[in-house]
């Protein structure tokens, strides 16, 4: 009892660290930081970066069309003024700049200019983005000196998304310096030009720090859970790539294995059947679903797939082979006075031996029992030398015990006995099956084996005749002359002296060379490569296939590039991705098989915590902007107090399960051990794999800002009396609705449907506002442009911003859901 204790104590607790090392893992596989030395360490960052050029081309491609989409758009807009006079000076500046942003840029699409010239990369993104900001910011001064007219830069946001979106600078230290130099440019034109004749312009300008401030981390969160994802997408096809490799080379180790064992043809008709009877199972068992498949169960199918069907045999004749039986002289007297353990040195290194000349001479070795070996030639593959490569191996085993004789210094000797006929070969029995031969010629043999003389090869006269006077010899034993079995069938026999004249046959140098290829290939099977060399070799080979394999890899569901150069003849990885493409629906992103997306949805959502840091800092900001941008009255600050706690709650709620793992757990406590501290870690795991609660904490974040931004405007009505159209800033508001729809799509494993729903009504409830609410308080606000209506400045706003995140969000799902269906095809292949 207690022995049994013991063990299930031991198992528990090996389970239990098992449990932990694997929560720990999968806590720190979505850290950026742990994922990059990751990639280093399996020295892929080479490859991680030529995929990461790939894919930074194409979101270039992306904004180079969204970027003349919106030039295009933006004069359609300035042509609606009541004056064109200065509307074709600001259209003209939209055109030239796109135009001129389009030539900076394209100079990354060069592959080879941009391999020699890394340099090129940085000094075309600062150049296009400097551009962009002096066509910003110059048109607001250019007015605001030439006819005072004071204008709202519509293009900081969009500026700061495409650094940290659609620029193709590596790494995130580079773009959040532009990004902050951008930031600080801005500030200082709405200091300085915009905001210069304001009351309140130091709170003007802390609002649009504080906005251009959360812009800039939403930039950097995305483009981190970009890289984490993608770099999450490239380890998983590296480890596809390696499992794939392992498998190869487990099934070479295994064909290795059974062909030392049994012939080619044998083993593969037994394959077949295994393979043909394991089906038949699974067929089986999916007919009866409705049985409990437990333990007994399983055992029960294990025995009735390994057992063959009675009526099934694997034997097969062979005629024209040469049986080979060797047996240590002696061998009874050395287990009486050798220990144990030196008999079995002496006999493992006498067998190897005996293996490694089996192999060289192309002899297949059925078995030994005890301290007897006996092989055939000629019966894996037909060989017209079968007779001869017997009695070659016959001299180099005797040879060998010499050798390991005087090693090991042991009164040992070899007597073998060889013949020539036919033999039935196969394998018997049910459960643990024996491979053997049968016939006359093999109790021959033995026969011959046991009449011989020590330290001598004892042939037949039929194998006599096969080795075409290649050796001396002399006639047979008187004790095989007497053998009853020898005499039945007339057998008369011959000891082989030595080879007469070996250098002098064209064949038999053609068999030492055959042999000393064999000899080499024995060498580099894998039973003598370390273990080490095995890892290495896996390791350079699955670099070597994961570069054939960036080719394979998903960059996104638009790819503009593609449609410009389209193609009727696809290469082998575009037909990959577009049977990809073709199980995933064009406009929601679903799967087109409905379980799939069912499971999809259902996976755990690791990088939760993430998200909702952010979103409470998205909170802070429109919380902060709100306090800056109007008094706030009693009941507001209950509400906000009340939001701000609850927001917080989920946040140490969310975060309780990886900081209790990092900080405080270890291999003996698999969960807290105080009641509050385990209740707060089962919360925090559940919150993170039921999609339910997700999406209750999703709805309550976009719910808790949406009301902290409503705050703004509802103390204002739809009168057009002067006090009212100063209740609030539209621009604040605008910029405010644009961050929302920055959180609606900050969550990375709620269904792509549901976020661009939330920021679409986001985007309707603001028009509604501004249509039929407060359009006297937006045409009051400062345009964009000269002349043009204020109202049309901000919707152009609101969309640019709806349409980035939406086209972002889309090339992030389909990564992901490209790769979350490999890893199902790899995970069902390799079942």
């Amino acid at each position: 009892m207690n022995s049994q204790y013991n063990a299930s104590n031991r198992t528990s607790s090996f389970r239990s660290n098992h449990e932990h090392v694997q929560t720990t893992l999968n806590e720190r596989n979505w850290e950026w930081s742990y994922l990059v030395r990751k990639c280093r360490n399996l020295e892929l960052e080479e490859s991680y970066d030529l995929y990461m050029r790939r894919l930074r081309i194409g979101y270039l491609s992306i904004f180079i069309f969204i970027q003349m989409l919106v030039t295009c758009t933006h004069a359609l807009v300035l042509l609606t003024s009541s004056d064109l006079t200065y509307a074709y000076v600001d259209m003209i500046t939209y055109l030239v700049t796109a135009v001129l942003i389009w030539l900076i840029l394209s100079v990354n699409f060069r592959n080879e200019l941009i391999s020699k010239h890394g340099w090129l990369v940085y000094a075309s993104s600062w150049l296009a983005v400097s551009i962009l900001v002096l066509m910003d910011i110059g048109l607001n001064v250019y007015h605001a000196t030439s006819n005072n007219d004071i204008l709202n830069p519509i293009y900081d946001a969009y500026t700061l998304y495409a650094i940290y979106m659609f620029m193709p600078i590596p790494h995130v230290l580079q773009p959040f310096i532009l990004g902050t130099a951008v930031t600080i440019c801005y500030i200082i034109n709405y200091s300085f030009v915009i905001s210069a004749k304001e009351a309140n312009q130091m709170h003007s300008i802390f609002n649009e720090a504080i906005y251009l401030s959360c812009v800039n981390f939403l930039g950097i969160f995305f483009r981190l859970m970009r890289d984490i994802a993608l770099r999450t997408t490239f380890l998983d096809r590296r480890q596809y790539v390696e499992e794939n490799l392992l498998l190869r080379y487990a099934r070479d180790q295994e064909r290795s294995l059974l062909l030392s064992i049994l012939p080619a043809q044998i083993a593969d008709r037994l394959q077949e059947d295994v393979r043909n009877r394991i089906e038949r199972s699974k067929q089986q068992h999916h007919q009866r679903p409705g049985i409990n498949h437990g333990c007994s169960n399983n055992s029960q199918a294990l025995r009735r797939w390994r057992q063959p069907d009675h009526g099934t045999l694997f034997i097969e004749p062979h005629k024209d082979v040469t049986i080979l039986y060797a047996d240590v002289v002696n061998y009874t007297h050395l287990t009486t006075t050798l220990d144990v353990k030196k008999l079995v040195e002496a006999l493992h290194d006498l067998f190897v031996r005996f293996d490694i000349a089996s192999e060289e001479y192309n002899v297949l070795r059925i078995k030994f029992l005890g301290d007897c070996y006996y092989c055939v030639a000629g019966l894996a593959s037909p060989n017209e030398d079968h007779a001869k490569c017997c009695v070659d191996l016959g001299l180099r085993m005797i040879k060998d015990i010499r050798d390991v004789r005087e090693k090991r210094n042991l009164n040992i000797d070899m007597r073998i006995g060889v013949h020539s006929g036919d033999v039935l070969s196969g394998v018997i029995g049910a459960s643990k099956w024996q491979f053997d031969i049968w016939s006359k010629d093999v109790d021959i043999a033995n026969r011959l084996e046991a009449t011989g003389a020590t330290g001598r090869v004892h042939v037949s006269q039929q194998t006599l005749r096969l080795l075409d006077g290649e050796y001396f010899y002399e006639d047979g034993t008187e004790k095989a002359r007497e053998d009853p079995v020898l005499q039945k069938h007339d057998i008369r026999t011959f000891l082989i002296k030595s080879l007469r004249a070996p250098m002098h046959d064209p064949r038999r140098v053609q068999r030492e060379r055959q042999a000393k290829k064999l000899s080499e290939a024995s060498k580099s099977n894998f039973m003598y490569n370390s273990t080490l060399q095995q890892y290495n070799q896996v390791r350079n080979q699955a670099k070597l296939e994961m570069c054939r394999e960036l080719d394979k890899m998903p960059i996104g569901r638009i790819q503009i590039t593609k449609i410009c150069r389209r193609s009727t003849n696809l290469t082998q990885d575009e037909i990959e991705e577009e049977t990809f493409r073709r199980n995933i629906s064009s406009f929601c992103l679903l799967f087109r098989i409905r379980n799939w997306e069912i499971q999809y949805i259902r996976e755990p959502d690791v990088m939760l915590k993430y998200s909702i840091v952010l979103a409470w800092f998205v909170y802070i900001c429109l919380l902060s902007i709100q306090l800056l941008s109007k008094d706030p009255k009693y009941h507001y600050w209950i509400l906000d107090g009340v939001t701000i706690s609850v927001l917080t709650a989920m946040l140490i709620i969310s975060w309780y399960k990886k900081i209790w793992i990092m900080y405080f757990s270890d291999t003996e406590q698999l969960l807290p051990q105080y009641k509050l501290s385990r209740m707060l870690y089962k919360m925090s795991d559940f919150m993170q794999r039921s999609i339910g609660i997700r999406l209750t904490v999703y709805i309550l974040v976009v719910v808790s800002c949406i009301v902290v931004t409503a705050m703004q405007v509802l103390d204002c009505g739809p009168k057009r009396d002067e006090e009212l159209i100063q209740c609030f800033h539209p621009w604040i508001l605008t910029n405010c609705v644009t961050l929302l729809i920055g959180t609606a799509f900050l969550f990375t494993r709620i269904p792509f449907v549901v976020k661009t729903t939330v920021a679409v009504l986001i985007t309707v409830a603001y028009t509604v506002l501004v249509v039929y609410e407060f359009e006297h308080i937006f045409d009051g606000s400062p345009p964009t442009n000269v002349n043009l209506n204020a109202k049309y400045s901000h919707f152009l706003l609101i969309f640019i911003t709806l349409g980035i995140f939406h086209l972002m969000e889309r090339q992030t799902e389909f990564i992901a859901k490209v790769d979350y269906k490999q890893q199902q095809l790899a995970a069902g292949s390799g079942n």
